[in-house]
């Protein structure tokens, strides 16, 4: 029904148009009769179908399809003024200023009492930076309706932003005048004085605000920020002192107070003035948020430490316990500064506040994976899944557990589950296709889990961990030697320093038996911190043998025996000097 009276509406409007006698346009002096087209009744037929199927269109969504319709109206009748309107008004929401404006500009001249037209055609002009014009048009409106304050505010606003800053003054005092003193005009007309360099005509401006308002304390704020913006900090202090003598729990007055302290750097004063604000009563909480985030980024200047930036995050969350933004800005700064275990602790803070926020349990996930809670991923990692099935990561996240904890068939449960929400995200599914493959080698599977590798490396050519534990299973079964080779290669080439491609590589060159190849790769490992792993010791060990260092080769047996089991051979190796396979 309502789409019926919207028709019936515009049905009218149409009929308003046909009824234009004659349009004004200045061209020097002269004027322009535009005369209306006198459509036939199958014509105007036809125009009304095109016009309204132009509107179901445009209200589908469907833009190209209603301007088709548009333009077909304007074959009709070149003078449709509503057409040209509707049709500016699709190119004004594309950002299309260009056609908007030459649309606007005819309909505006053949319909010179249109409101509408002249307000969206002055808009036009602002975005197209043709201010000059939409200040003509705006003087129009405020000479032909004096009493209407919308455009008298509107003609101030673009002399202001034209710069023509005594026409905006005169224009701000005319509504001054109707309305009395005003904050948004008083704050505008601040701003032009101080761009003017007349500091204090400001300062009067903000005086004025508070004779009529003396106990509205934001307004000697105002005068505060005055002084500030002008580096007077003693009187911008005294100001904001006064705002606290009307309202003792005014936190912004606090924060401001602790900005002073800053420039003074009086740390002790900050931290104590900022304080204040966060506990202050009255002072919304987005803001007392929005307050120490700038801390968080600035805090490499020395001025706060890291444990201050703590202690506002802790007075805030204390404060609002049920507002989960406070406790995910805090973990995310205990991310920075390294304290994972503070962070998760903050993050699941915020889940138990807001526990349909994926990417709060995205961040847990990640930060357990981090610290190996293993059996915390796999309990958390389910309830998520529970939560959110369709996202991937919590598969393949919660999968990896399962796979670290050698339940590799649960682990395959949720790899291949949770492939099919990857979507066109490659990278991504050949991430499972490795974690798949990796089940199926620990399950003594290696045909099996060579097929995934090679499907997971068609779609990601580059990964890494694939190209790596391919080449080492590999070497290890002594298969396919050169093309082991050729993917640890793009390893090492990708990344030179990395320990454990370097291990890897060498010890595919100790398996095709190039000794001395081998030993120049791992001796890269060891340089690399691979004198910290087991396994590469041990490795380095075992090369050694086969270059003849058999001494050298029990000294690396020794220092991997004291860091673990390696291959688990280690004590019998160093026991009969020898390498054993």
């Amino acid at each position: 029904m309502k789409y019926f009276i919207y028709i019936f509406l515009l049905s009218i409007i149409i009929t308003s148009c046909k009824s234009v006698e004659k349009a004004v346009g200045n061209k020097g002096n002269a004027e322009v009769k535009i005369q209306p087209v006198k459509l036939s009744e199958e014509d105007q037929r036809k125009f009304e179908y095109f016009f309204f199927e132009g509107i179901r269109e445009k209200m589908k969504g469907n833009i190209q399809k209603s301007l088709m319709y548009y333009n077909e109206c304007l074959k009709l009748d070149p003078t449709s003024a509503v057409t040209m309107y509707e049709m500016a008004n699709i190119y004004y929401n594309v950002k299309d200023m260009v056609k908007a404006q030459g649309l606007l500009e005819r309909a505006v001249t053949i319909n010179t009492e249109n409101l509408w037209y002249k307000l969206l055609l002055a808009e036009v002009y602002q975005m197209n930076k043709l201010t000059d014009n939409a200040i003509q048009i705006y003087e129009q409106l405020v000479n032909k309706y004096p009493d209407n304050d919308e455009y008298l505010y509107g003609l101030a606003q673009l002399y202001q932003r034209n710069k023509n800053y005594d026409k905006a003054i005169e224009t701000y005092n005319k509504l001054e005048d109707k309305i009395g003193v005003n904050e948004v005009i008083t704050l505008e007309k601040e701003k032009i004085y101080l761009d003017m360099k007349k500091n204090k005509s400001a300062l009067s401006e903000l005086e004025k605000l508070i004779k009529k308002y003396p106990s509205e304390s934001r307004y000697y704020g105002f005068i505060a920020d005055y002084y500030l913006y002008l580096k007077d900090y003693e009187n911008a202090l005294k100001y904001y002192n006064k705002v606290l003598d009307i309202n003792p729990d005014n936190g912004i007055a606090y924060f401001s107070i602790a900005n002073l302290d800053i420039i003074k750097k009086d740390t002790t004063g900050f931290i104590k003035n900022f304080e204040r604000g966060l506990l202050s009563k009255g002072t919304p909480y987005e803001v007392k948020l929005q307050k120490i985030l700038p801390l968080v980024v600035n805090r490499q200047n020395g001025f706060i430490k890291d444990n201050d930036i703590e202690n506002f995050f802790n007075i805030l969350n204390e404060n609002y316990p049920f507002q989960s933004n406070g406790f995910i800005y805090y973990a995310n700064f205990l991310k920075s500064i390294n304290e994972k275990e503070k962070a998760l602790k903050s993050f699941k803070e915020a889940v138990s506040i807001d526990p349909n926020n994926d990417m709060i349990w995205q961040e847990i996930l990640f930060l357990e994976y981090d610290l190996q809670k293993i059996d915390d991923i796999k309990k958390d990692g389910v309830t998520a899944i529970d939560k959110f099935p369709q996202n991937p990561l919590f598969y393949l996240l919660t999968g990896s557990a399962f796979m670290q904890s050698q339940k590799y068939e649960k682990a395959l449960e949720y790899f291949k589950k949770g492939i099919n929400f990857v979507g066109n995200n490659d990278k991504l599914k050949s991430q499972f296709l490795a974690s798949v493959g990796d089940c199926y080698y620990s399950l003594k599977d290696s045909k099996t889990a060579f097929q995934y590798y090679d499907e997971a490396l068609k779609l990601d050519e580059l990964n890494l961990i694939v190209l790596n534990n391919y080449s080492y299973y590999l070497s290890l079964e002594k298969k396919d030697l050169s093309k082991a080779e050729k993917m640890i290669s793009k390893c090492v080439e990708l990344e030179p320093g990395n320990s454990t491609y370097l291990d890897t590589y060498a010890w595919v060159m100790f398996q095709m038996k190039r000794y001395f190849e081998a030993k120049y790769l791992i001796e890269r490992a060891i340089d690399n911190g691979g004198n910290e792993n087991d396994v590469i010791l041990e490795h380095y060990g075992d090369i050694l043998f086969m270059n003849g260092d058999k001494e050298g080769a029990v000294t690396q047996w020794k220092k991997a025996l004291k860091l673990g089991k390696g291959s688990g051979k280690l004590e019998e190796k160093i026991e009969k000097g020898e390498y054993i396979e």
